[in-house]
């Protein structure tokens, strides 16, 4: 009766060994996987960089990017740059292709990089949350909206412009003379 119990417990302390072993093979494995990175990543990096300088890579690329999957590639790399944050990019991908009127002034839109009436992703810059798809021009004015611009004259702006080359020109010393001058010549 003893012996099944001693047998079970030969298992046991084969098992152990073997797991034991097993990590050790593991570890080392790690290792020297690690050692092989550290040893050859510069090389390897250098043969990538070489890779991409040949003709026959340019060219694969600039047709990748006028392919449909390399522009939405660019344009959803685009929002992530400048703050967009969404959940299923492919699906505000898909609902700015498919959008043809500005949801603010329901404009008619275009597609491409110029004109006030371009597509764009409306965001909120604190969040990054989409709010929807407008035209650049509508976008430009909840961007300020948000920010608590307020639209200037022409007169206040060329003043302003005029006081900014003013203080650009002159150090911070000779800005106080300045305007002490100009508050005299007012007069």
């Amino acid at each position: 009766m003893t012996t099944p119990n001693l047998h079970e417990a030969h298992k046991e302390y084969n098992r152990a060994q073997w797991a034991l072993k097993t990590e050790e093979k593991k570890q080392k494995h790690r290792e020297n996987c690690k050692n092989n990175y550290l040893k050859n990543h510069e090389a390897n990096l250098q043969k990538q960089a070489e890779a991409r300088q040949t003709e026959e890579y340019k060219a694969k690329m600039a047709e990748y990017r006028q392919s449909e999957a390399g522009k939405k590639s660019s344009r959803i790399s685009n929002w992530k740059q400048w703050g967009v944050i969404s959940d299923d990019y492919d699906a505000l991908y898909t609902k700015w292709k498919e959008t043809t009127h500005c949801e603010e002034c329901t404009i008619e839109m275009v597609e491409g990089n110029e004109g006030k009436h371009k597509k764009t992703v409306d965001h909120d810059h604190n969040t990054g949350k989409v709010r929807n798809i407008v035209c650049n021009s509508c976008n430009v004015k909840r961007g300020n909206a948000d920010r608590g611009v307020v639209k200037q004259t022409d007169a206040d702006y060329n003043l302003n412009r005029k006081y900014k080359r003013w203080a650009d020109n002159f150090p911070k010393e000779k800005w106080a003379l300045k305007k002490a001058f100009i508050a005299i010549s007012q007069f």
